[in-house]
This record gives C-alpha cells, structure tokens and sequence, in this order.
C-alpha cells in the first residue's frame, strides 16, 4: 500500500505544499491523480498550475458556496461520494503511482464520507497519497505514514487584508 501522508492545520498553504510535491513528482515521470474536494475549480491558483500539464487527470468536486448549514451536508455528501467513485473508476482505468486529495481532510471532518468509503481508493495507489485539509478528526490520525501541520501565527486578514486572487485562492 502507498505512503499516505496529511497536510492539515490552521495555517494556509496546505493546498500550495501539496502542489508542490505534485510539480516535483511530475517531473520524475510519475502518473498523477489531484482531485479536489469541495472546490469548483474555478477561477484558483492551482487552477492555473493544474491546466498547463495534461500530463497528470485533475478533477474537482464542489459547488460555488461553502458547506455551512446541517441542512447542505446530504448534497455535499453526495458529491464527495460521487467523487470518489469517479477517482476510483480513473485509478481503475490507469495505473496511478501518486493521488492528492485536496480537502479530503476537511470532507471527512464534516463526516462526507467514512474511511471504509475511502479505503478501496487508497489501496489502488502505487506510491503515494496526499490528503489535504485544515480539521480532521482525532480518530483517523493514526492512518497516516506522515502527518505536516501548518500552523497559522499571524494572518493578513486580522489587519482587515482581504484575500487575494491568484495568492490566497
């Protein structure tokens, strides 16, 4: 089974890190697989990044506002589910040595999914897998081979700088 690392934490730059790792992986000739979870994939830094190599699948899975009333979980649960089927169906087509699944951490904070609903996804990667996410619960942190927490100590936005486009999303 592949090495499964977590980048979560308070602090930005999960998602940057994580792109990171896939530009390097890239360039070693490895099959890539990013899918992004409770994003639209419009209009985002990694948005530009991911578009210029057709080298590695990108897919996204979210909708244009955020998850933030009990009363969107079973729409935002279907997406992720059907998500994840897709990706599954992709690894299942194409041999994948490394996936990143982008705010995967945070889909399963919010109970999206189980672990058992991600479990036959993750023994079809070769390598590597990367979850991203800023909260995930206590009880999955013993999964991971690797875990990174990036820590927020101070934030723009808590001297009224708004976020900026191409920087902070």
């Amino acid at each position: 089974m592949a090495k499964i690392t977590l980048i979560t934490g308070s602090g930005k730059g999960k998602t940057s890190t994580s792109m990171g790792h896939i530009y390097l992986e890239r360039f070693r000739g490895k099959r890539i697989i990013v899918a992004q979870f409770l994003k639209t994939g419009k209009d985002c830094g990694e948005c530009y990044f991911l578009k210029r190599f057709d080298s590695l699948k990108w897919f996204t899975f979210g909708k244009d506002e955020f998850l933030v009333s009990e009363k969107q979980i079973e729409e935002f649960r279907q997406i992720v589910r059907e998500g994840i089927d897709e990706v599954f169906e992709e690894i299942n087509k194409n041999k994948t040595d490394v996936l990143l699944l982008d705010e995967l951490g945070t889909a399963l904070f919010y109970n999206l999914l189980t672990w058992e609903n991600l479990q036959p996804l993750l023994e079809k990667v070769e390598e590597e897998i990367i979850i991203t996410g800023r909260e995930i619960p206590e009880i999955f942190k013993g999964k991971f081979d690797e875990m990174i927490e990036i820590k927020e100590i101070k934030h723009p936005f808590n001297n009224g700088i708004l976020a900026r486009k191409g920087i902070d999303y």
